[in-house]
């Protein structure tokens, strides 16, 4: 299982992977899961995930302080952190409404740090627009800029072109609608965090930027993937609660590990043949009913297919490296098709139609790396409660958990 996955660690009845995740999403890898499907990684990262009933749904990371006041804090030195208690999240599988938050006074809450500080991290702070935080003067030194949760609509070009050596921009939970060409003199950037936005496309500014290892861009408006050929470099994409309906547009990142694009509207495993290195492919809470179109993914490591409509494991013939295969909440009515997954580690089918264990000794007895499996949910389950565990178990020996217990 991914470190995050990305994000990600769970209790739950529910996939692995975010347990991201709930991560990511991961890069960023993030927070934690509660169990349904997953559609990023940041795991690692930044605490992004929260599968919660299915939704999907990201809260904002939390802020590090309770105190009523904003609270000032150089934790190490060359740093700066500014944070105002944030309000709770609530968890929905609604569209949220663009609301309307007022603005602060924009107030430079720098105006104490060197102009050598390399990272600054303005969280919840109520920040609209960045002209008022003299930002340029840090331009020459500033590696990582942190401007979560703020209430930012503009990314200035002129502002932007004097942060040259900027590696990381976090602007996630903000309210940009477009990107322009504000990235196009950060030729150092190496990860880029857009997620809970208003964006309705990839910007086309990524251009400018062949830097870029990960990109997030979950939970806005996206309905295609598109403008990422010349990001060559990229290792992990992030697009999960958009509104996707295809995969497409991806054949150039040929150094791409980590794809999550769940709880989208994605109908069909394709276009995925280039993508020789890809380790984690995270496709939770869409709307595919066949596993296929794999075979080029020789260095797949871990698949996520949870809360679509599958109906009969196939497809992997090709795909030897799988160590965590997620396909619970679906349709399937056997456990067939497996027994090939020798490094196979962690087998989800939970939530679906298995009538009974008949065939766990022929696919997964001999399979020595195996540790969980969650059936649960299944008729195999509900139509012998007593014994279910017990066979498991006896068919089973090498396993360490089973289900959520």
């Amino acid at each position: 299982m991914s470190t995050r996955s990305s994000s990600i660690a769970l209790c739950k009845q529910q996939p692995p992977f975010i347990d991201y995740l709930i991560s990511g999403f991961g890069a960023c890898f993030r927070t934690l899961i509660q169990f349904e499907p997953l559609w990023t990684s940041r795991q690692t990262h930044i605490m992004q995930t929260n599968l919660i009933n299915g939704e999907g749904a990201i809260p904002p990371k939390e802020s590090p302080t309770t105190e009523k006041h904003a609270h000032v804090h150089i934790a190490v030195e060359k740093s700066a952190r500014v944070v105002l208690p944030a309000d709770e999240p609530v968890d929905t599988d609604e569209e949220a409404e663009e609301e309307e938050v007022a603005e602060g006074d924009d107030g430079d809450f720098l105006v104490d740090f060197p102009d050598n500080t390399e990272e600054l991290e303005l969280i919840h702070s109520r920040i609209g627009a960045l002209s008022n935080l003299r930002l340029p003067r840090f331009g020459p030194y500033l590696k990582k800029l942190c401007l979560r949760q703020n209430v930012i609509t503009y990314l200035d070009p002129e502002i932007m072109d004097e942060l040259v050596e900027l590696e990381e921009l976090d602007l996630y939970d903000n309210k940009v609608k477009t990107v322009g060409d504000s990235l196009r003199k950060m030729k150092k950037l190496k990860i880029l965090d857009l997620s809970f936005n208003l964006l309705k496309s990839v910007p086309e500014g990524l251009a400018g930027v062949p830097t870029l290892k990960t990109v997030f861009f979950v939970q806005n408006k996206i309905s295609k993937i598109n403008n990422l050929d010349p990001l060559v470099n990229l290792t992990s994409l992030e697009l999960g609660g958009n509104r996707l309906r295809k995969i497409e547009n991806l054949d150039a990142l040929v150094n791409l590990e980590e794809l999550w694009l769940g709880k989208n509207k994605i109908t069909k495993l394709e276009n995925l043949g280039t993508l020789k290195k890809l380790r984690i492919l995270a496709l939770q809470s869409n709307r595919i009913t066949k596993i296929e179109n794999l075979e080029g993914l020789e260095s797949l490591e871990e698949l996520y297919l949870s809360h679509n409509g599958v109906k009969k494991l196939e497809g992997l013939e090709q795909n030897t490296t799988l160590k965590t295969l997620d396909v619970g909440s679906n349709f399937i009515e056997a456990i067939e098709n497996i027994a090939h997954l020798s490094h196979l580690e962690e087998f989800w089918a939970n939530g679906n139609k298995i009538p009974n264990l008949l065939s766990l000794e022929l696919q997964l007895s001999h399979i020595k790396t195996l540790e969980t499996i969650y059936l649960e949910g299944n008729p195999c389950q509900m139509d012998d409660m007593a014994g279910y565990r017990r066979k498991i178990i006896l068919t089973l020996p090498q396993l360490k958990q089973i289900d959520a217990t």
